[in-house]
């Protein structure tokens, strides 16, 4: 979608003068200026101070979300006033019910951590709009730095934490961990993003905070406002994919590949679509692509999904990354998951390529921990993964790089490595 005008903000805005905790240094950089630019404060100060009377109503558009364009170009999803009323109105009910189940409810105000990005659904519904309307304490870090964290947790007294499996690792992994008391820590949601949470780093996590819960944080998408699901606390799951079952109101089906109008069985795999007052009235000047995704108040994801017959539901992967080789279907996340449990393997992306014989062999690349750069060469991590998956699961290729591609939100950007390898096939 075109856009006529962007507002650009420094990360030096976001600073108080003293700051208390540590800081990036990439914050400190004082904002630069632009030709044909103009300052927000500026334009603010420019009109009447008197409020203008404008009457909003619940499906007038509060935002356009930006989807991470994972799956091709940026698209603007249209979301309403009630979209955001509704998901913000199951977040206060989710966090009252986790508060009274870990205990903590009635001891005062709520402390949370937050270093999701605001821009991306989850972090401004997670950690802006839903704890504001609780009523909690917020401590946002704009940018994570595992110090940081836990100088925030320590000083600051943080029960309930929102993050990402690489926040969680890199603050277990920092050397100075045991410098800092997290022991209020309490309640940690956190998202699978590049790394798979399991059971062992759940435990770790336990143990390395002194107690605190660790669960899986939802499913959702920005068409959606995201958190179209949750992981109960008394029965947290650690499988592959496992996001919990869905929010009250939501409904969430899994339909046939090939008829988007019939529902598979039960454990069958098959593309995630839901249906509740959240759901995105389109996307901005994008008729198309809003008829394809948008039908009859369902939003088709394009995303790989089961549920088990205890209604959890399981994301397995993108429709479009779904690796076919030698005729199995093989998800990058599961290939992924079993890479991680290698102690020299800190990161991972799996992809598919084009191969005469098999369809598509499988490529990953790995991001080594610190401790086992030029110890492992990619034929062990081979003929590690030959002894505990299935043999058109194993990687054919494995490269090691520095870092993965990331977007803005966090997520391993699989599309990326793919052209890479593509335009190195075509000699670019």
């Amino acid at each position: 979608t075109d856009i006529e005008k962007i507002v650009i903000t420094s990360l030096h805005d976001f600073l108080p003068e003293e700051p208390t905790i540590n800081t990036v240094p990439i914050m400190k950089l004082p904002k630069a200026s632009y030709t044909g630019t103009f300052e927000l404060m500026d334009i603010i100060t420019s009109y009447p101070k008197d409020p203008v009377d404008v009457k909003v109503g619940l499906d007038d558009i509060v935002q356009f979300q930006y989807t991470g364009g994972t799956t091709g170009l940026p698209k603007g999803a249209i979301l309403t006033h009630s979209a955001k009323l509704f998901k913000v109105a199951n977040l206060i009910n989710l966090f009252d019910a986790s508060m009274k189940f870990i205990g903590i409810q009635g001891e005062g105000i709520l402390n949370c951590l937050s270093a999701l990005p605001t821009f991306h659904i989850a972090g401004m519904l997670s950690s802006v709009d839903g704890q504001v309307a609780y009523g909690a304490s917020q401590v946002l870090l704009v940018m994570f730095d595992p110090i940081a964290a836990m100088q925030a947790i320590d000083r600051y007294k943080v029960s309930y934490f929102q993050a990402t499996v690489p926040m969680n690792t890199g603050i277990m992994e920092h050397p100075e961990r045991e410098k800092y008391d997290m022991s209020s820590l309490r309640l940690c949601f956190t998202t699978s993003f590049g790394v798979q949470l399991t059971r062992e780093i759940a435990d770790r996590w336990k143990e390395a905070t002194d107690g605190c819960l660790i669960v899986e944080a939802a499913y959702g998408l920005s068409e959606t406002h995201t958190f179209d699901t949750f992981m109960p606390l008394d029965r947290p799951r650690y499988e592959l994919g496992c996001q919990g079952i869905p929010l009250p109101g939501v409904d969430i089906k899994i339909v046939s590949f090939d008829d988007r109008k019939k529902e598979v069985d039960i454990g069958e795999k098959g593309e995630i679509a839901l249906k509740h007052p959240a759901v995105f009235k389109g996307y901005w000047n994008k008729e198309e692509e809003t008829r394809a995704t948008l039908v009859d108040g369902w939003v088709f994801t394009g995303d790989i999904g089961r549920f088990d017959d205890e209604g959890y539901l399981y994301f397995l992967g993108r429709k479009k990354e779904m690796i076919k080789t030698s005729g199995f279907s093989v998800f990058p996340e599961e290939v992924e998951m079993f890479l991680c449990r290698h102690p020299a393997v800190d990161k991972v992306a799996a992809i598919g390529l084009p191969d005469e014989k098999k369809g598509e062999i499988i490529k990953a690349f790995v991001v080594l921990s610190p401790d086992y750069k030029g110890k492992v060469t990619p034929e062990d991590i081979i003929s590690w993964a030959r002894q505990g998956i299935s043999s058109y699961k194993v990687p054919k290729i494995i490269e090691f790089r520095d870092e993965l591609p990331m977007s803005g939100a966090g997520k391993t950007l699989r599309r990326v490595l793919v052209e890479e390898e593509l335009n190195k096939d075509k000699g670019s």
